[in-house]
């Protein structure tokens, strides 16, 4: 399995732990003068003013995310998803090279269950077409061609924060190939964990809608006078229908 290291991000060393999310509210606010002493504001609000602006930048456009970044190093995960990963158009990626590279020592995934042991035969014996032709003079470069595509590469990759949530919900499908959604899963939790706040911009769509939907059918229950009848009741209804 590959292994996801988030190696920097917005606000790394800083002494405020909710630095980047300061910085998305400051960039949001497109009602105010942007300039720098407007950030000031923001640096001096409450966590809970700037968690009340994660939620409401979540539920809007999301042209704010992109203003942090985090930059990941994946190893270990095959040439074939490094493929799917590097197709993405909205993201910046270094890939460890096979052209300065000797790949003599390679490795790969162990997925093939019962075939497991003719899979491992079928990849050292490519391999060591590759090594020899090597070893016979032939240039890194034009010895790669030889080179299966399931052996292990490594990659650097940065993210805005919308790329990554963006790719986080399109890969969170059962069609998505296993060490793909393995990646983004790991990508997730790392950025999670040094930005907790930003939870709520992970969180699906759905999931909010229908807490505006409900939080406006209570609001509505006082003039109707029950959930099951009138706006509130309709309201109330659509909001199931969503959960199911």
């Amino acid at each position: 399995m590959a292994k996801v290291s988030l190696i920097s991000y917005t606000g790394i060393g800083h002494p405020d732990p909710i630095y980047a999310a300061r910085l998305l509210a400051y960039t949001k606010n497109t009602r105010l003068n942007m300039s720098p002493e407007g950030l000031i504001e923001f640096m001096n609000k409450s966590p809970d003013q700037i968690m009340a602006e994660m939620e409401y930048m979540a539920g809007s456009i999301p042209s704010s995310w992109e203003f942090v970044d985090v930059i990941f190093s994946v190893n270990g995960l095959s040439r074939a998803t490094a493929q799917q990963m590097t197709r993405s158009r909205h993201a910046s990626f270094a890939m460890q090279s096979q052209r300065v590279t000797n790949m003599s020592d390679v490795n790969w995934d162990r997925h093939a269950g019962e075939l497991q042991n003719e899979f491992d035969a079928r990849m050292r014996m490519n391999i060591d077409h590759y090594s020899q032709m090597v070893e016979a003079g032939m240039s890194l470069e034009d010895a790669r061609d030889l080179l299966p595509i399931g052996v292990h590469c490594n990659l650097v990759a940065k993210y805005n924060l919308r790329t990554l949530v963006e790719l986080s919900r399109a890969r969170d499908s059962l069609r998505v190939q296993h060490p793909y959604h393995d990646i983004v899963v790991q990508m997730r939790e790392r950025t999670l964990a040094v930005w907790p706040w930003a939870m709520t911009f992970f969180e699906p769509p759905q999931a909010k809608a229908i807490r505006m939907i409900e939080a406006v059918a209570l609001a509505l229950k006082e003039k109707d006078g029950a959930m099951y009848q009138g706006h509130s009741g309709a309201l109330a209804k659509a909001a199931d229908l969503l959960k199911k």
